[in-house]
């Protein structure tokens, strides 16, 4: 049988799994302006996430927890600054649901994008699935070869 979960209220409060990716992206953020250098840097990202944590990116590499942490240090290497606007985020049931505008400048490269990041999470609140869909004109060059170099590795 096929459940479904809706939403039907809307609270002025933030809950608990939307606090936990506010948590999770400051922590991202506050990584890569102390600068990163190897996968080791991403390790303040850790309390968030469960065990078997999986991400799916955009070109559909799945990812596991050092996986993605060294698909984040080859997509920060050359100095990338990232910025985003928040336009809906949405907790329904064991999932968030989050629309940004992200912002990606590396050297004289400039990206935007749409993304949906959806965040799926364990019974104790850790995120344990990230999946990322995205609408770009150019998604940039060094983010496909930070996600191709982990996936042939």
């Amino acid at each position: 049988m096929t459940t479904f979960t809706t939403a039907t209220t809307i609270k002025g409060e933030i809950g608990p799994l939307t606090q936990t990716v506010y948590d999770f992206c400051a922590a991202q953020g506050q990584v890569l302006a102390a600068g990163v250098t190897r996968p080791e840097d991403w390790e303040p990202m850790s309390r968030y996430l469960a065990p078997d944590f999986k991400r799916v990116g955009a070109y559909l590499e799945e990812l596991n927890y050092a996986d993605y942490c060294d698909f984040l240090t080859g997509w920060a290497a050359g100095g990338t600054r990232f910025e985003y606007t928040e336009f809906h985020i949405s907790e329904i049931g064991d999932a968030v649901f989050q629309e940004i505008e992200e912002r990606h400048w590396h050297g004289e490269q400039f990206i935007r994008k749409n993304v949906i990041a959806v965040y799926r999470f364990t019974p104790e609140g850790k995120i344990r699935h990230l999946d990322i869909y995205e609408q770009a004109n150019d998604s940039g060059d060094w983010i496909k070869d930070a996600a191709k170099e982990v996936m042939e590795a």
